[in-house]
């Protein structure tokens, strides 16, 4: 890692939006489900709408003790500081999702092999605000891109 940053982010509807895209989806289909077979599969949306809200709060307001909201990094390593003033060094995850307009970063405390944790930073994404600088959005995703290693090719093995 060449050069140094410090991102920060705001809370963003955009981001919060993302976050409860999948508890909506959830929420979606037991209605779909309800309407085919059984009304008792109604019971699934509030625990949907309840984890939509919790990611929301979580991704998007940043109201979570455990949510991020910095990111600082130079040569030695990323760190990450939580909302409850925890700053801890991370390992990007390979599995992580670089965009233009959106860096979806899968990270675990440095030195852990398990305990991931996920945080959604957003560019300009239409009528949505980004809650990141645009210039430190652009650099965080060029110090990921270079950082990222080659996924191994395989060699078929006769």
């Amino acid at each position: 890692m060449s050069s140094r940053i410090k991102l920060t982010l705001s809370p963003s509807v955009s981001a919060g939006l993302l976050a409860t895209a999948p508890w909506v989806a959830l929420a979606s289909f037991s209605a779909a489900a309800a309407l085919e077979s059984s009304p008792l599969m109604l019971a699934f949306m509030i625990p949907a709408g309840l984890l939509g809200w919790k990611s929301f709060r979580h991704h998007g307001l940043l109201q979570n003790p455990n949510s991020v909201i910095a990111i600082t990094g130079d040569q030695t390593g990323l760190l990450c500081q939580l909302a409850n003033g925890t700053e801890i060094p991370i390992t990007i995850c390979g599995s992580s999702h670089l965009s233009s307009a959106l860096v979806i970063m899968k990270f675990r405390p440095a030195g852990r092999r398990s305990g991931s944790m996920v945080t959604l930073i957003t560019g300009n994404i239409g009528p949505f605000r980004s809650n990141a600088s645009e210039p430190d959005f652009r650099r965080l995703r060029m110090i990921l891109r270079a950082s990222q290693p080659e996924h191994p090719r395989r060699t078929p093995s006769h």
